[in-house]
């Protein structure tokens, strides 16, 4: 019986964290007078890894960006992007700097609030011979940006955008194209309606 409402409860947070993905949403904060746009993605990231015998290995990341920008009476504030990555333990803080490319332009972006958690999931099987245990150890890296106002009226005009960080020295490079970019400009595009 407890196994059935633990599954069940653990159904409904994913089905709750997986509904906020993908939508625009608009709230009004009356303690701010603004309002509030918002937009949750779970990008990929593959970039080329190690070369091995049958051709260069990728390593792939899902990486989610919760992009945020506030809408006052009188002015627009930039976007405020947080993000989260799951990467192998052995990985470094995101550093400072990166980047962010608009179609061929490349320009630098500065990180802040990065936090690195090593993450240990420890398995312990009891048999006749005694107990096995083992464990496995990932980090999840988390960091914010800012997107000035000429780099959101530029991804309105473009055909994609990438944004280069640094888990250590480990490049992570999110594309966002396709599917994601027209979410993204219909964010840019977000206005709380008349009268609200």
């Amino acid at each position: 019986m407890f196994k059935k409402i633990f599954i069940s409860f653990v159904l409904t947070l994913v089905l709750i964290e997986c509904s906020s993905l993908g939508k625009v949403k608009i709230t009004k904060d009356n303690y701010k007078n603004v309002h509030a746009v918002n937009l949750k993605l779970k990008l990929k990231s593959e970039d080329p890894g190690a070369e091995t015998l049958f051709g260069t290995s990728k390593k792939k990341y899902s990486v989610t960006i919760d992009f945020t920008r506030e809408i006052g009476q009188d002015k627009v504030y930039p976007t405020v992007a947080r993000f989260s990555l799951r990467a192998p333990a052995q990985y470094g803080s995101i550093e400072k700097s990166g980047f962010l490319k608009i179609n061929e332009k490349t320009s630098s972006l500065t990180f802040g609030n990065a936090t690195a958690q090593t993450i240990t999931k420890v398995n312990a099987n009891v048999t006749p011979m005694g107990v096995i245990a083992s464990s496995q150890s990932h980090k999840e890296l988390s960091g914010t940006f800012l997107l000035k106002k000429e780099d959101e009226d530029s991804i309105l005009q473009s055909s994609e955008f990438t944004i280069r960080l640094y888990a250590g020295s480990e490049p992570i490079t999110i594309l966002v194209a396709d599917k994601s970019l027209i979410l993204f400009k219909e964010y840019l595009r977000a206005k709380p309606e008349a009268g609200n």
